[in-house]
Parts: C-alpha cells; structure tokens; sequence
C-alpha cells in the first residue's frame, strides 16, 4: 500500500510491511519534530557512517591496511592472509577478494590469542599492528577543516534539537522524561565535542576527578541544580545525557587493571597504544569481555527494556548482528518504537545482516523505517554496474533532528538558513 507518491517526494517512510508514505525533506523534518517533543524515553544509535568525511571507515582503513603491508611488511601479509583464508573458510558468507569487516577480524584474532592458539604469537603480532593502524586512523584521518567542520555541525545540530525538546517538557512539568541516552560504536570524540559546546551536563560512565575512572553506576547518578535553591523541591539538571560508547572511545586506556579516561587528546602517545582502550569487536563477544564492555551492553539492554522508549538510529548499518538482535527483540513490546534513518533496502544487498534485519522487522507496526527515494533511479541500476545504493546521510539526519535555533558561541544559527534539498 502506497500514499502520497508525488514526484519529487525525496524519502520513504515505511511500517509494517509495504505500507510506504512518500515525504519530502521538510515533511520528514516535521515527523521528527512531533516525535522528540512527546513525552518518551529519547535513546540514539549513531554508528560510524556519522563521521564521514572526517573519519574513514573501518572497511576502507582495512583495505589500505591490506594493501600497504604487502609491499611494506611481506611477513605479517603472509600471517594476515593465511588468517583471512581461514575465516572464509569457516564463514562461507565472506569472500577473500572482499572480506573488510575488520571487527570480526579483530574479535576472531583476540579469541585465538586468549585460548593460546599454537600460533598465537602470531595472532597478537598481527591483532597489535592492525589496532595500531586503526588507532592512527581515527585519531589522524580528519580530512579539510571544511569536511570535519560539517560533521561537528551535524552532531551539534542532533545534540540540540534532543536537549532543546527535553528542556520544552521540563516546562510542562514532564521532568520524568528529561534523559536522553546516546548509543554509539565510534570511538572518536565527536558527540563529546557537541555536548560541551552545548553546554549539556553528561557522563560517560567515568567520574570526575584527578583520575577519571571508570564505573557503571555514574550513569545513575544525576546532579542536582541549584542555581534556584530557594524552591521547595530542588529540580535535577535538564537535560541530562548518558553517553554510552560500546566499543570504546580513542581517549579511554587501561592501566594497571583500571579503566580511565585520559586528557591527553586525541590518543596517548603512539609508544603507548597498546592501553587505548578500543574493542573494534564484534558485540556478540562484549557480554563475556570485562569491564567497561558488559557493564556497557548491560546498560543497552536495560534501557532498552524501559517503558514508552523511542530509539532513533542513524549511520549504523545493522551489521552488528548482536546490537540488532537486541533490537529486535525490544520490538515484541508495545510500548517500544524504532525509527531507523538507512539506506533504501529493496536497492541494498542481499543476504547481508542489515537486509536480514530489515527483513525480521519490516512487518512490526513499531518500526519506522525512513530512507531515501530511489525508485527514479531504478533503471540507472539496471543500466550500471557501478550505481550505488545512495544511504540516508547524516546530514539529513541533522537537519531531520536539529531545533528551530541553533545555539553558537559566537550567536545563534536559524535553521531556515539550512541547505534545502534542492530536488522539492
């Protein structure tokens, strides 16, 4: 069943099956809008596709990674192919000439280095260089200042459009919905970045102090505001976020069997990476990894299980088979509601976990799916190889979430001054 299929509609909004609604940039905008001021639980899923241009892949830092070490180190090109062709073997869904899913790898790896494989020196040799090059990637790959400028502006514009609806209940005495959780399986500092510019009050799960150490019951904490002290029931602060990186983040190391948040930004020294405290690792094995990743995952899982929750998820693949089942899973409730921001998936690959994904929720009334309008670019498809399934971008995602005003250092932006899609 289609509605409202007008040309130059530039998105889809699907439910429960084929029910699809064709909207334009501003109408989606709009759904947005009347979803984040409602009186729910707010949560975020951003992934990796959020940071583009200014952090690469991790599928194209391991093709360059693939490439390079041939030519620059024959030895554990050898070791990382031999470990490749095993894998393919074993998993029949990758192929050689493409394998570039660097998380199975790495997780793949670590498992053969804790049950001391007979060739797990060169396991850790291999795991070690091929960390180490990530590492680098994301603390070194920041394109131009135009490119990286965008992609701050787009985490500032999500940021505050979440706190700006949070603050707009608050108003109307609906504090009980002033938390704003935000998910995410980077591990650079961007979501950081907005909320300190936003000036929003947030913990990571690390205290504040000499030594930032890691503890999962800073997430339930919550500060008190006193700027009124003399009201007859002090408020907490509003808004108030949880940032949950679940893979880790490039400022966390471990010393001496203690998680900590380090200032030295962007990474510790290159001499010390091995303490950065990244699990580019498939999720499924974050419940039998220590802390912070199942303290971590635990946190997902609860709230995920609270009542009247929305989660809102943009530039994440679904390819992480472990976070989708989760999600999933929350849809068999009622009172859980998914609006998932993804590439087009009747254009998208087939037999691959974000198609299996979609597939498993796509007759659920609470999953939204909104991507773009391809359908005009169907014969292109047929006609070229080389077409790409164009993904719902991030910036699109910004606009979609971003408030009426955004709040600057220098001044406010209005946000009728944004690009408009040139197509409407």
């Amino acid at each position: 069943m289609e509605q409202g299929k007008e040309k130059g509609k530039s998105f889809i909004i699907q439910r429960g099956g084929d029910n699809k609604v064709y909207k334009s940039r501003e109408e989606i905008r709009d759904f947005v809008q009347t979803i984040i001021g409602n009186s729910v639980n707010l949560s975020t899923l951003i992934g990796s596709g959020a940071s583009l241009p200014a952090i690469p892949l991790m599928g194209s830092t391991f093709k360059e990674y693939r490439k390079n070490i041939k030519k620059e180190k024959p030895d554990l090109s050898k070791i990382l192919e031999d470990r490749l062709n095993k894998i393919c073997q074993k998993h029949t869904s990758y192929e050689l000439d493409k394998f570039k899913n660097i998380e199975f790898l790495l997780s793949w790896l670590q498992y053969r280095i804790d049950g001391d494989a007979d060739t797990c020196n060169e396991d850790q040799q291999l795991f070690i260089d091929l960390k180490n090059t990530f590492i680098n990637s994301v603390s070194n790959a920041k394109g131009n200042e135009e490119s990286s400028n965008k992609v701050r502006e787009n985490y500032l514009h999500v940021i505050q459009g979440l706190g700006k609806s949070r603050q707009i209940l608050a108003r109307q005495q609906k504090t009980v919905f002033d938390i704003v959780n935000l998910f995410t399986t980077n591990y650079d500092l961007f979501h950081e970045g907005a909320l300190e510019k936003s000036r929003y009050t947030y913990t990571d799960g690390f205290s504040n102090g000499i030594h930032n150490k890691f503890s999962n019951r800073e997430f339930h904490r919550r500060p008190i505001d006193l700027e009124d002290r003399f009201k007859d029931k002090l408020q907490p602060v509003n808004p108030f976020f949880r940032l949950l990186k679940l893979h880790g983040s490039i400022n966390w190391i471990k010393r001496e069997n203690e998680v900590m948040r380090t200032t030295n930004i962007p990474c510790p020294a290159k001499e010390s990476t091995d303490e950065v405290l990244i699990s580019p690792t498939s999720s499924k094995f974050a419940l039998t990894q220590n802390e912070p990743y199942s303290d971590l995952f635990r946190e997902f899982v609860n709230i995920m299980a609270v009542p009247n929750s929305a989660l809102f998820t943009s530039a994440f693949s679904f390819n992480d088979s472990h976070i989708a089942n989760l999600v999933e899973s929350a849809l068999d409730r009622t009172d859980f509601t998914l609006y998932a921001f993804i590439e087009n998936p009747e254009f998208a690959g087939k037999n691959s976990n974000f198609t299996n994904f979609i597939q498993s929720i796509s007759n659920s009334p609470n999953a939204f799916l909104i991507y773009p309008n391809c359908e005009k670019d169907y014969e292109k498809k047929k006609a070229s190889a080389d077409w790409m399934n164009p993904p719902l971008k991030f910036e699109d995602f910004a606009y979609f979430m971003q408030p009426d005003v955004i709040s600057e250092d220098e001044g406010i932006i209005d946000k009728n001054n944004s690009k408009e899609d040139k197509n409407e």
